[in-house]
């Protein structure tokens, strides 16, 4: 792994732990044996106020390479989206 990587996602991890927009998750996960994996996160985003998503809380993996910062993260989410104003594809 990459010691850029590394070093820069653990200064984003503290810099998100002391402030972060409110009901908004970013967690690194764990390794098998218990150790935290700063390349791979879980996060949640909260759906908007006055919107179809509102109330909704919607998960997604965040992974990233080695030559992060230079490149971006490949992101997942986790479930099926629900698309309230396309019924086709839903």
């Amino acid at each position: 792994m990459s010691g850029i990587a590394l070093s820069r996602l653990a200064q984003e991890r503290k810099a998100w732990r002391k402030d972060h927009p409110f009901g908004f998750v970013a967690v690194p996960t764990k390794n098998p044996d218990g150790t935290m994996n700063l390349m791979n996160w879980e996060c949640a985003i909260p759906g908007k106020k006055g919107t179809p998503w509102e109330g909704g809380l919607f998960k997604l993996r965040m992974l990233f390479k080695d030559d992060y910062p230079s490149s971006p993260p490949k992101c997942k989410y986790l479930l099926k989206l629900v698309r309230p104003y396309c019924p086709s594809l839903v």
